[in-house]
């Protein structure tokens, strides 16, 4: 094994940590009273965590004493409590079985509940080299099997891959074999096509609710996974369409659930990170609702009230809880409020599609209600109707106006994307307002990214080249870093100069006029060597030194000024 395997290796478990319960909290003494606890009942007992009584490991020879009824007072199990944590066991990559149409593998690592965000990323970044991302898409829905419309499907599907692949969107998921995660890992394998690095679907996984999961026990490795799990268990397999899994361990086992808050804090921190090097924009997210239990409601709620929102694209026709938001939406767009006879009939129809009383399906009204009131970063995507855009350009428009971007930011969005189509529909329109020099920036920003299509839109909308590239724009562009481009540039001047340039020399426009016309061989003066540009250079390079030193002078001035009022003797105090 190298070094950096070692290295890697030893980071990841000195970084990430599984839980394991230690106390058994019986779930309930009810049906075993009897004493002392006979081998039959520890095998029938179960704790708060999942496991059964023998399923625990103890220090002891025999359990604690705090086992046996009657023994002490009640006790509320809890992670903090009664887990421990140690250095993770499970990380490498799976192999899935099933799959035989294609080579599909996944990287996978057991994290703690409680890991921290910028380490998640740091992994997901540095050891397993995933492109950084420039879009987030969180899918939420139905964690159960469900069926949806050939043409929902169609549309979901095409709209989520394709708006993923032309940005460089990564999508997150809970990762198993079942609802709207075996919908995303269906698209994949129908639109993404066979590029792996491309395939960012990351699912975020309870660990204890993993179907086979003693199968991923063991550091570094390659394991083989089969997805299709025992019809009867409770426990879910992961899909094998995800490319990179994160295993949310709480120590319990069997339980749902334990993945949102962590998935909540990736996503935040994400969202914290820079779009590209060159742009200040963070990277943008997006919530895609497809069909979903009562929870969903909550989660939509999270999401649109963030500041700043994240906005919710909602496929309609898809089933429950996506399909009463949009009809809340469509109902409440010109009045907030429903008519009596209406109300009553979406109540019960709420009570009906969720399963739950009237006092259940009351509290949901109130939270749709809610979701309403910041209808401004909601999206009803309706498949059936024929004056809808394309999913995918519907998906990005969302996400440009959902989140209360200024239109500078958004075109930085676009931009990042390398969606000119989008920027020319939605951001660069008659009467939009503009601060002085956002314009300018952008178009800088898409020489330096070499986005041509965007370089044009700009032009059409107005921006005069001959008026843009100043002295300063030009020399900025020729001095931007570029890797083995710069380098070669620099090595030309070297060339045409017959000398050696030092260590961060700033290339100047008479530079580039040499290296011109070395290249051509005589046979061109270029205008930069001339003797009426060199003193015009000359002028504006006194000017802006003596610019810089008038700056510095005043800025000396106030300096003193300041330490001078500080001091204790200073005639202002």
């Amino acid at each position: 094994m190298s070094f950096t395997e070692k290295s890697r290796k030893s980071w990841i478990e000195e970084t990430f940590f599984k839980r394991e319960c230690v106390k058994f909290i019986p779930s309930s003494w009810d049906l075993h009273r009897c004493i002392p606890v006979r081998q039959v009942c520890q095998n029938l007992i179960r704790c708060c965590c999942g496991r059964l009584m023998v399923e625990h490991s103890w220090q002891e020879s025999l359990p604690p004493t705090s086992l046996y009824p009657g023994s002490g007072e009640e006790q509320h199990w809890s992670i903090e409590l009664h887990t421990k944590a140690s250095p993770t066991n499970a990380y490498g990559t799976i192999d899935f079985q099933d799959t035989a149409a294609r080579v599909c593998r996944a990287k996978y690592v057991r994290v703690a509940v409680d890991s921290k965000p910028e380490a998640l990323l740091q992994l997901m970044l540095r050891e397993w080299q995933m492109e950084r991302p420039k879009l987030l898409l969180t899918v939420q829905g139905g964690s159960e099997n469900f069926t949806l419309p050939p043409k929902v499907k169609q549309a979901f599907s095409k709209g989520l891959i394709t708006a993923a692949l032309s940005t460089g969107a990564w999508i997150l998921t809970d990762g198993i074999n079942t609802g709207v995660s075996k919908y995303v890992g269906e698209a994949v394998k129908t639109f993404g096509g066979h590029n792996l690095r491309k395939r960012n679907t990351v699912g975020i996984t309870p660990w204890g609710a993993i179907e086979n999961n003693e199968d991923l026990i063991g550091r570094d490795v390659f394991r083989p996974y089969q997805s299709l799990g025992n019809p009867l268990s409770k426990r879910a397999c992961l899909n094998g369409f995800h490319s990179h899994f994160l295993l949310v361990d709480d120590g319990t086992l069997g339980k749902q659930g334990c993945q949102q808050g962590l998935r909540t804090k990736l996503e935040k921190h994400i969202q914290l990170q820079k779009i590209h090097p060159r742009l200040n924009q963070g990277v943008p997210a997006v919530c895609i609702v497809v069909e979903g239990g009562p929870a969903i409601v909550s989660t939509v709620l999270d999401y649109v009230s963030n500041v700043p929102p994240v906005p919710v694209f909602v496929f309609e026709g898809s089933g429950r809880a996506a399909d009463l938001l949009a009809f809340l939406h469509k109902q409440t767009a010109m009045d907030r409020e429903l008519d009596t006879d209406i109300k009553e009939d979406f109540l019960v129809r709420i009570g009906d599609m969720f399963g739950v009383e009237r006092t259940e399906a009351t509290h949901l009204y109130t939270l749709l209600q809610q979701c309403m009131d910041h209808r401004q970063s909601i999206t009803i995507f309706d498949s059936e109707s024929e004056d809808q855009m394309a999913p995918d350009a519907a998906i990005l428009t969302t996400t440009l106006k959902g989140t209360k971007a200024s239109p500078a930011e958004q075109l930085s969005m676009a931009l990042a994307w390398d969606r000119a189509d989008i920027a020319q529909k939605d951001v660069l329109v008659y009467g939009q307002h503009w601060q002085v020099g956002s314009l300018e920036q952008a178009m800088l920003d898409a020489l330096v990214m070499d986005r041509v299509s965007f370089v044009k839109i700009l032009i059409d909308n107005g921006m005069t080249m001959s008026r843009f590239l100043t002295v300063d724009r030009l020399e900025e562009l020729y001095n931007t870093p570029q890797g083995q481009t710069r380098r070669f540039l620099h090595h030309l001047v070297e060339d045409a100069k017959q000398t050696t340039l030092p260590l961060g020399y700033h290339l100047s426009l008479i530079d580039m006029g040499l290296v011109i016309e070395y290249l051509i061989g005589g046979a061109y003066r270029s205008t930069y060597t001339r003797k009426h540009f060199k003193a015009a250079y000359s002028r504006m390079q006194d000017r802006a030194r003596e610019f810089c030193l008038l700056v510095q002078t005043q800025m000396g001035i106030l300096t003193k000024f300041y330490k001078e009022q500080e001091s204790p003797g200073s005639a202002f105090l």
